[in-house]
């Protein structure tokens, strides 16, 4: 069983994750997970080149000891930090009906693969917003329809090449050969439950420690696709500076955040750090954390107005940074006026069930293997 295990790498803000997972009829189920802290990224660049270098080596030993096995092939989750988004209409038209096959659809993409391709970019995914045929009718599965005129709406995720050129060249230092990159965006797109049920755009917001990104999905694409380097890790410096407490102590009070309560002035977070017992007024830590949260709020409102065609897209809010706080999605659907959902791992009820990178790449992985 074990010779049939596929490998991800997810590549957080904060941490790295490994999935090992086996394919059980369509889907894919994990076997193992490990993962590392690390110094992150920001703007587009890790924070420390040496530091990515020796976690990810940790992080894939830890898998092979826990396994037993030695990995020699690997998909890479590339965040949207890293990537660009290009949309492409093409059309084709035919001199008598002609049934659509799977070579058609492939050649359509493949006739504009250079959309986007530069010195500095490279196509890791394409995928459909929709087809458009015969002038009128739209959906998503164009496989087997007989028409005199194709419109595919296609979207094209295009990765920095330093950071695949990096990933590549430690990876194979350890003895990986075979290296595949995928946008974690699109896989979160792709797992995300309402889009199965219409053809209706929706945003994908991921927030986690020190970046966030927001993707517009339709079809099985992405329509938009942006970052920006604020999260919750923010969030915690904000408290440290304006409460006087370590950045550690910061976290655990952050964890006790409910935005929905009504409190007096002498109403405390407690929590028991070292043997000591910390105090943070409610009602100025809930201020503070309500202003960063309106901050990263209306970024994400002007990040989603910049095309008036997704003004009326709903938010599907997930990620460590913002998801844990009670009353966060009141905030951010006043401050964008937009509807907010959360966005969770199915039947998940751990601290970990917003990470939806995973089951989005998990996802991604088994659709084009």
């Amino acid at each position: 069983m074990l010779n049939k295990l596929r490998y991800i790498i997810d590549i957080g803000s904060s941490s790295l994750r490994m999935y090992a997972i086996i394919k059980r009829g369509k889907k894919s189920r994990m076997v193992a997970e490990e993962a590392v802290l690390y110094d992150g990224y920001l703007d587009g660049e890790f924070l420390s080149v040496d530091d990515l270098d020796n976690k990810l080596l940790t992080l894939v030993e830890n898998m092979q000891s826990k396994l037993r096995k030695k990995i020699t092939s690997v998909v890479i989750g590339v965040p949207s930090d890293f990537c660009v988004c290009v949309c492409k209409r093409i059309s084709r038209k035919f001199i008598t009906p002609h049934k659509i096959t799977n070579s058609d659809i492939v050649n359509l993409y493949e006739s504009n693969l250079n959309v986007g391709n530069t010195e500095e970019y490279l196509v890791i995914n394409y995928s459909p917003m929709q087809f458009v045929l015969d002038g009128n009718l739209k959906t998503l599965n164009a496989l087997g329809k007989k028409v005199s005129s194709l419109i595919l709406d296609a979207s094209y995720i295009l990765a920095k090449k330093d950071f695949l050129q990096l990933i590549t060249n430690k990876l194979e230092t350890i003895g990986i050969k075979t290296i595949e990159f995928v946008s974690t965006a699109l896989g979160q797109g792709m797992a995300c439950e309402p889009k199965s049920k219409n053809n209706k755009p929706i945003a994908i917001v991921d927030c986690g420690h020190i970046t966030t990104s927001v993707s517009i999905f339709k079809g099985e694409g992405l329509a938009l696709m942006s970052s920006f380097s604020l999260g919750g890790g923010h969030i915690s410096s904000d408290l440290m500076q304006v409460l006087g407490l370590s950045f550690k102590d910061s976290e655990l009070i952050k964890r006790k955040v409910i935005l929905t309560i009504e409190s007096n002035k002498n109403d405390y977070y407690e929590i028991t750090s070292r043997g000591n017992v910390i105090k943070a007024p409610i009602n100025i830590t809930n201020q503070v954390v309500k202003s960063r949260i309106e901050k990263i709020a209306k970024i994400i409102g002007e990040i989603l107005t910049l095309d008036d065609v997704y003004n009326d897209v709903d938010i599907y809010l997930t990620g460590d940074g913002l998801t844990h706080f009670k009353g966060v999605k009141n905030i951010i659907k006043n401050t964008t006026n937009r509807q907010v959902y959360e966005y969770k791992i199915p039947f998940d009820n751990s601290y970990n069930k917003y990470q939806t990178s995973k089951t989005g790449l998990i996802s991604l992985v088994d659709i084009l293997n």
